[in-house]
């Protein structure tokens, strides 16, 4: 979608260095290594690394412009901003204006990515939509997304995460959404909102910023649903496994080749069996959610059963594959209490024709609450488990808990490479293994290394 730089210079608030307000551009790039002839780049400074060094690249390989928060003697044409990640937000708000369209946003403590991939894909069985790539969440992921609207689209699906007090509502008011979706309030990022009351606060924004006009879904089985309710001034639907929500799961089947479940709809008509390739009861429950949104924008039962089948399965979260005879369960991408009991009863679901066995790393960003929780996945992992790997700083806590609850095949180590080794020792032909730890751990390497 063309653009003149007029707008960046409306939106940014910067002072222009031979900058011609009405040149165009196409694309937003921060990235100096994508730029194509016609595109702006927006330099961004990160702990280690400085944005501003690329600018002249930038403009050799075809940068309309380029916006700097440090100036560059003779670098033109550019726009010096204060900062450059604000700058990005400032463009991805200003272009979400020009365009009047449903945008749903999704945040929570766990599963925003999966159920934002599930609504999306089945939002495209009917409507031409925009979704958040990979886990494009934050400050520089949201406004990326909502620089790629272009005037096809219908509908947009945006994720929308945080990891500090105070994240979370720009997002919501640069994405503007008119629906919402509340995964679960969980033990996410603990180290920095101090507990589950600080944790509710912060994703409860989505609920409290939505318009009157618009509509919350919101996963219905939690002591914190009540409050939810208290704080949207939009009308609140309950999705979930209890009988007293709006939109009720049941009868949940996990195989090899997704969960399947029954969904019952007070809209008669989407009431039936749905299918999702993604693993786990918990996706039963946020493919419910999905389904609810799909529902309320007036799709019909097959297209929505179409779509949600279609979904793609998200790297490195409830990923099964095989190698050397030996099924893999990587959930690695990230992990926190709620998400790793998940991951259990998952492992726990599938139909198995050896033994169980989990590699499990540090849960991060848990503060005062990191040892006690690992302590409490070693003594789940004790009950559902052949043997348990535990990998990095909370590993000899996490093995000893395992041991204390009676497993008897237990190692603690040091760096995920180790591992490899032992499993060569432990598994036989048949056998599955659960990979779950947050992204730092790496424990990916484990099968790739195998």
């Amino acid at each position: 979608m063309e653009r003149t730089l007029q707008l960046v210079i409306d939106a940014c608030e910067g002072k222009p260095y031979g900058l011609d307000p009405k040149a165009t551009f196409q694309r937003v790039c921060a990235d100096s290594r994508q730029i194509q002839p016609g595109d702006l780049f927006v330099a961004l400074r990160g702990e280690h690394f400085n944005g501003n060094q690329f600018a002249e690249q930038a403009l050799e390989n075809g940068a309309s412009a380029v916006v700097l928060d440090e100036l560059i003697d003779g670098l033109e044409p550019c726009l010096m901003v204060s900062d450059g990640c604000q700058a990005l937000g400032q463009l991805g708000a200003a272009h979400r204006c020009e365009f009047n369209l449903p945008v749903i946003a999704i945040a929570g403590s766990n599963g925003k990515t999966s159920t934002k991939d599930m609504l999306a894909s089945i939002l495209r069985a009917q409507f031409e939509t925009l979704h958040s790539e990979a886990s494009f969440n934050n400050a520089i992921g949201v406004p990326t997304t909502l620089l790629r609207l272009e005037p096809q689209h219908q509908v947009a699906v945006v994720e929308l995460g945080t990891n500090h007090p105070g994240e979370l509502a720009p997002l919501i008011n640069m994405a503007l959404p008119q629906y919402g979706l509340l995964t679960g309030i969980g033990h996410e990022h603990l180290e920095h909102f101090g507990n589950l009351e600080g944790v509710a606060r912060e994703e409860g924004m989505l609920a409290e910023l939505l318009p009157a006009s618009g509509k919350l879904f919101l996963y219905g089985d939690g002591d914190w649903v009540k409050p939810m309710i208290e704080r949207s001034q939009a009308p609140v639907v309950t999705v979930g496994f209890g009988a007293a929500n709006d939109w009720g799961v049941e009868n949940v089947r996990v195989t090899e080749s997704g969960t399947r479940f029954a969904l019952h709809s007070p809209i008669a008509a989407l009431c039936g069996d749905y299918e999702t390739p993604l693993l786990g009861e918990h996706q039963a429950g946020n493919a419910a959610l999905a389904l609810a949104a799909g529902g309320e924008l007036g799709m019909d039962r097959d297209g929505m059963a179409r779509g949600l089948a279609a979904t793609p399965v998200p790297r490195m979260r409830l990923q099964l594959s095989e190698r050397g005879g030996v099924r893999w369960l990587n959930d690695a991408y990230n992990a926190n209490a709620d998400s790793t009991r998940a991951a259990l009863a998952t492992l726990a679901d599938l139909q198995v024709d050896g033994k169980r066995y989990v590699v499990f790393g540090e849960m991060a960003e848990l503060g005062d609450h990191a040892a006690a929780a690992h302590q409490e996945a070693g003594r789940a992992m004790a009950e559902m488990a052949a043997g348990l790997i535990a990998v990095g700083q909370f590993a000899e806590a996490t093995a000893e808990a395992a041991r204390e609850a009676g497993l008897a095949r237990v190692a603690a180590i040091v760096e995920a490479k180790e591992a490899v080794s032992i499993l060569r020792d432990w598994l036989q032909p048949g056998d599955v293994v659960l990979l779950k730890a947050s992204r730092v751990a790496r424990l990916e390497q484990v099968e790739e290394l195998f």
